[in-house]
């Protein structure tokens, strides 16, 4: 009889990409995919580590799974286990540990692991070494109309407050040719939409030894690879180069969406933070861009209750942000991170503050969102029809190029296929819109 695996992925794009490489070794070795709450032989879990709530729910994924069934063999693999793998170790019944390096090799580990008690750890440490970048090639994106294509890995930057070099190592890129045999192989496969991922997307090609840009690459991808759609996920603004900015601005093959961290709207707290640019830099770049392409969706992260972050400061961050053309936003509060320069800092936020903070941002975040959606109220919009429906009316979801799901009637015959969307009502959660 097959064995039976389930995963469970937490945290951000790249996690999800990996767990998509982790899906099809499986069912090449075999194995049947089966939802999480279900009853399986082996349950895998890609766990998070950016924030405290990240590590919480990895374990207690850990837990459902054994609860489920005690007798299966329980793995856990990424940031949370590569940065603190005894911990997850020491919950009785998990069987293998496995870091970020070794998650590529996870059928070699599985394939002769037993249920003995006694769990295997398997984790280099990538914040002393620069470990080279595993190119972990997927044909297919179950459930998806979009692909994930990992180019980059890895940060160099060491913010203040951040765990990922520990977790994720040191910056290192993809090589040239690798990206974009990967690149034809997911279009001749049907994809329409190629998301860029990266932990430090705008170091690409920095490091390879003929060395290249994000905008070469984007170049080449456009000359090459047809109709096909190109999305990046999170950059950094001080990588935003020239070139970039001329590819988002003139070429309606890159999508009108950028995501650009911002995490503060004081200068001390971004000095503090170690973000390599001010409120002023952030200012000025974002009406650039938005002047430059002005259906453009830029949104930002932000963080609440750093240490010293006082009310003047949040305020200050609060008025920052109302005055940019931003469309959304991903607030978080600050999560001291074991081995980090901020979890030592003095004037720790209270909990509750931080709360109230987030509480605050977040609905100017919404407000935002509405604002951005009712711009292109009657405009046609370019689209590409996904699998996901909506929950309300089984209508299924278009998501434009500038990142708006609009829930859209008569789109169930044209599933991944790029269309023109109007717009015709925008609600609190919801856009409704209408092919053109």
């Amino acid at each position: 009889m097959n064995k039976t695996a389930a995963i469970y992925t937490l945290g951000c794009k790249l996690n999800q990409y990996e767990t998509m490489f982790l899906l099809e070794q499986l069912e090449k070795c075999g194995y049947t995919i089966v939802p999480f709450e279900s009853m399986a032989d082996v349950y895998i879990i890609n766990s998070c580590t950016v924030t405290n709530k990240g590590d919480y729910h990895s374990r207690m994924k850990i837990r459902q799974a054994l609860h489920t069934n005690p007798d299966a063999l329980i793995v856990a693999t990424g940031c949370s286990a590569q940065v603190n793998p005894r911990r997850l170790a020491a919950i009785p019944g998990v069987d293998l540990i496995l870091g970020n390096a070794e998650k590529g090799d996870m059928m070699h580990y599985l394939a002769p692991l037993k249920k003995n008690g006694s769990p295997h750890i398997r984790v280099s440490r990538l914040d002393q070494q620069t470990p080279l970048f595993h190119s972990l090639f997927i044909n297919h994106f179950s459930s998806y109309t979009r692909a994930f294509l990992k180019i980059q890995e890895g940060c160099n930057q060491r913010c203040s407050y951040c765990i990922v070099p520990t977790a994720r190592g040191k910056n290192r890129s993809a090589r040239y040719e690798d990206v974009l045999s990967q690149a034809r192989q997911l279009v001749e496969n049907g994809y329409q939409e190629l998301v860029l991922t990266g932990i430090h997307l705008g170091t690409y090609g920095q490091d390879l030894e003929r060395k290249t840009s994000l905008s070469d690459l984007l170049e080449a991808m456009i000359n090459c690879l047809g109709s096909v759609r190109l999305r990046l996920s999170s950059i950094e603004p001080t990588e935003i180069t020239p070139a970039l900015k001329r590819l988002v601005a003139q070429s309606p093959r890159i999508c009108a969406h950028l995501h650009i961290p911002l995490q503060s709207g004081d200068d001390q707290i971004l000095q503090a933070m170690h973000r390599p640019y001010t409120c002023a830099f952030y200012k000025e770049l974002i009406e650039e861009l938005v002047s430059l392409r002005p259906d453009i969706s830029i949104g930002a992260d932000v963080m609440a209750g750093f240490p010293g972050e006082t009310h003047e400061s949040f305020q200050r961050t609060f008025q920052f942000i109302e005055s940019l053309p931003l469309a959304y936003l991903h607030v978080f509060s600050f999560s001291p991170r074991p081995g980090t320069q901020a979890a030592q800092l003095p004037h720790q936020i209270d909990g509750r503050i931080k709360k109230e903070r987030c509480t605050l941002l977040r609905k100017l975040g919404r407000d935002k969102f509405y604002h951005f959606r009712r711009h292109f109220l009657t405009h046609p919009l370019p689209a590409l029809v996904l699998g996901q429906k909506d929950e309300a009316t089984t209508h299924h979801i278009a998501l434009t190029g500038n990142y708006i799901k609009v829930v859209t009637p008569g789109a169930n015959d044209l599933v991944n296929q790029q269309i023109n969307v109007e717009i015709t009502d925008v609600l609190e959660g919801r856009t409704i819109g209408k092919i053109r």
